[in-house]
C-alpha cells in the first residue's frame, strides 16, 4: 500500500491571499476603477463587499506622499 503525500485542498489554502492588498495595488494603478473594473479584474462580489473599503484605506495612504 502506497501512501499518498497530503497535498489536499485545506494544505493549499493554507498559504493564504491579502486580497485587500491586492485590491489596493489595483486601484492604485487604476485611481477612477468602479466595481466593474474590480469585477473584471477577477476580484468576487464578496471580496469587494468585504475588503473595498480596506483596500480604499490601504491605497489612499500609500499614495500620500509625506512632506518633509
Amino acid at each position: 500500500m502506497q501512501i499518498m503525500p497530503a497535498t489536499t485542498q485545506a494544505t493549499r489554502a493554507a498559504v493564504g491571499r491579502d486580497i485587500a492588498c491586492e485590491m489596493a495595488s489595483f486601484m492604485r494603478a487604476h485611481p477612477s476603477c468602479t466595481y466593474a473594473d474590480l469585477r473584471a479584474e477577477g476580484f468576487t462580489s464578496r471580496q469587494i463587499d468585504r475588503y473595498q473599503p480596506e483596500a480604499k484605506n490601504l491605497a489612499d495612504r500609500l499614495s500620500t506622499r509625506r512632506v518633509a
